[in-house]
């Protein structure tokens, strides 16, 4: 918003910014900082912005600004190491979140081999889920979700799903129980070289759907 400014008893209107030398004659700009409209819920978490009232704020979202942001609400280190075709079970993760499961929430399983992307070796997965504890009126009594949308594999690729499945290669999330466990699965692709032996980070994250309007309601 461009400001009248009063200089010398001269009136200038619609002035956005001014320019100051400073000891050394170097010019600096100095904007008017009302057209801020952004609060520090908006900003990434650690960035610095001027607000509306021209002080220096430190943001604190940590999504990518607005009304949304992923939360992270679990991780851990597994070292996996297997040469089964069939799948088992690593772990079940607890997140303390049992709000994973239901209808308004997306989730979010990242899983990357902690030694990085490298020769022979799987180097990690993507899960995402809609958790569908009521999906367009009906209730879904089981003891977990069977709402996952796609997950990556080993081979980079991205499977969409409309259920729970087994079928998957390396490390990778398949399940969401209604106390906000995770299930993290392992299984050996015998067709490939690549070995999936590793230590593996697991992160959960949980996300608000935008202005905290769920999609089936």
């Amino acid at each position: 918003m461009a400001q009248q400014v009063k200089l010398m008893g001269a009136i200038y209107s619609d002035v956005p910014a001014v320019l100051l030398p400073d000891n050394n004659d170097v010019m600096h700009r100095f904007d008017d900082a009302s057209v801020t409209t952004a609060t520090a819920a908006d900003v990434a978490s650690g960035k610095t912005f001027l607000a509306a009232d021209g002080t220096i704020t430190t943001g604190t979202s940590s999504g990518g600004g607005g009304s949304s942001a992923w939360t992270k609400v679990a991780e851990n280190s597994y070292a996996v190491s297997t040469t089964s075709t069939s799948t088992a079970t690593v772990d079940t993760l607890s997140t303390g979140h049992s709000e994973l499961w239901t209808s308004d929430k997306w989730v979010y399983v990242r899983i990357r081999d902690t030694a990085g992307k490298r020769n022979g070796y799987f180097y990690g997965s993507d899960s995402f889920f809609y958790n569908t504890h009521v999906v367009n009126g009906t209730t879904q009594t089981s003891s977990g979700s069977g709402i996952r949308i796609f997950t990556r594999y080993n081979d980079g690729t991205f499977t969409p799903t409309a259920q729970t499945s087994t079928n998957g290669y390396g490390v990778y999330a398949d399940y969401i129980y209604n106390d906000g466990r995770v299930r993290i699965r392992k299984r050996y692709n015998s067709t490939s070289t690549l070995t999936i032996n590793g230590t593996y980070k697991v992160e959960v994250y949980l996300l608000d759907p935008p202005g905290g309007i769920p999609l089936f309601t």
